[in-house]
Parts: C-alpha cells; sequence; structure tokens
C-alpha cells in the first residue's frame, strides 16, 4: 500500500470516528438528536451529491483547474453545528475532491491526488470554520448579524483557497515554483493569466460564501427554533 493510501485510510478512520462520536452525543431532549441526525445527513449528503454529479460541486471552467462550490455547505453547516460539525463536514469534502481527482484529474486537478493536498486542508477549513462561528455564537448579536457572517464566510473562504496553494507550495514546491514563474516572456504570460484565473474563482467562491451562508444558515436557525 502506497503512502498516499495509508494517509487517506488514516483520515477516514478519524473521520468515521469523529462522525460516531458526534451522532452518540448524549442530548437533552431526544428530538435533539434526531434533528442534529437529519442535519449531519443532509449535509454530508450534499457534499457527497455535490462532489460526483458533474458541474455540480466543481466547475470546470478551465481545463485542469476546477472551481469549488462545496466550500458553501461545508460553512453553512459549520455556522450551525460548530468546530466538530465543521471538520466532519470539511474531511467529507475533501474525500471528494481526493475520489475525483484519482478518477479522472487532470493539470492542476492532479496534484489532489494525494490526500495531504485534498483532504487535510479541508478538513483544518472547515475546523477553523467552525470555530469562528463557535466563537461568534458567544455573542448572539453578532452571530445574528448576517453582514458580520457574511464578512467571517469571506474570510474563511479566502482561508480554505490559501490553505490548498500553501499545501501545494509546501510539498510541491519546484513545480509550482516552475508553473508561476519563468524567465520565458511567453511562460510567464500564461503564468500571469493561470493566476488571474484562479484569483478570479477564489473571488467569485467567496462572494457566493458571504451571500448564501448568512443567509441559508438564519433560515436554518429559526426553523430549528421552531422545532423546539
Amino acid at each position: 500500500m502506497s503512502f498516499e493510501m495509508i494517509c487517506f485510510w488514516l483520515l477516514l478512520v478519524s473521520w468515521a470516528i469523529l462522525l460516531f462520536l458526534e451522532l452518540r452525543k448524549e442530548t437533552p431532549k431526544g428530538e435533539h438528536r434526531v434533528q442534529d441526525i437529519t442535519f449531519h445527513a443532509l449535509i454530508l449528503a450534499l457534499i457527497v451529491v455535490m462532489g460526483f454529479v458533474p458541474q455540480a460541486g466543481y466547475l470546470s471552467l478551465v481545463p485542469g483547474i476546477s472551481f469549488s462550490l462545496i466550500h458553501l455547505p461545508v460553512l453553512i453547516g459549520a455556522y450551525r453545528k460548530g468546530w466538530k460539525g465543521g471538520l466532519l463536514y470539511g474531511l467529507a469534502f475533501g474525500f471528494t475532491s481526493w475520489i475525483q481527482a484519482i478518477s479522472s484529474g487532470t493539470g492542476l486537478n492532479a496534484f489532489f491526488a494525494y490526500p495531504w493536498i485534498s483532504v487535510l486542508p479541508r478538513g483544518i477549513f472547515g475546523f477553523l470554520a467552525g470555530l469562528v462561528f463557535d466563537l461568534l455564537r458567544k455573542n448572539s448579536k453578532l452571530y445574528a448579524n448576517p453582514f458580520v457572517v457574511a464578512g467571517f464566510s469571506f474570510a474563511l473562504t479566502v482561508t480554505h483557497t490559501v490553505l490548498v496553494f500553501a499545501a501545494l507550495f509546501l510539498f510541491f514546491r519546484d513545480t509550482m515554483v516552475a508553473l508561476f514563474t519563468s524567465p520565458d516572456s511567453v511562460v510567464e504570460g500564461a503564468s500571469y493569466t493561470f493566476l488571474a484565473v484562479i484569483a478570479l474563482g477564489a473571488l467569485g467562491e467567496a462572494i457566493l460564501g458571504a451571500i448564501l451562508t448568512p443567509a441559508i444558515g438564519k433560515a436554518l436557525a429559526k426553523a430549528s427554533k421552531r422545532s423546539d
């Protein structure tokens, strides 16, 4: 078994343990536990569907580069369920990315066949998102303020992009440096175009996160209160 597969299975087992612990936790009322299980199932199902339905969660607008929309259910789930839920959803996001890469990854997408590029940054992203929203929840006015939530969602989405590219440069430094820097003017021009496409895609992801997270998160919070 390759080192990549060992890392993948370790992360998958960790995710399964986290899911088990989250689902078996005690709650004051039985209906709350049913709500938790239903919510986890909904978010995870959405991540899986978006991950494997073509052009639903990974938009291949440019050959070899995919822009992701799966950060959206991760952010929404983290907003409602905190760091444990965020970590759970972030890892699930990473697993879909890993499977996509090993099945059909080309160009930059091929690097996501390595779990430390596809799974680990997404797990960290989900954890950080949940942690931020947990801290925000301590102030009910800030937690319910759509502009505050939008700002943090935008920043967290940018953080996700930074984490992914930090992993790429950390583990494949020579390849990334060669991709983005070259003494040849033609290659350099192509690199700038490539970088601009990535930047615009990342900006679009962040704007969507800023718009949808507070809107859907607030709606889910109201629905949860009505069912209590």
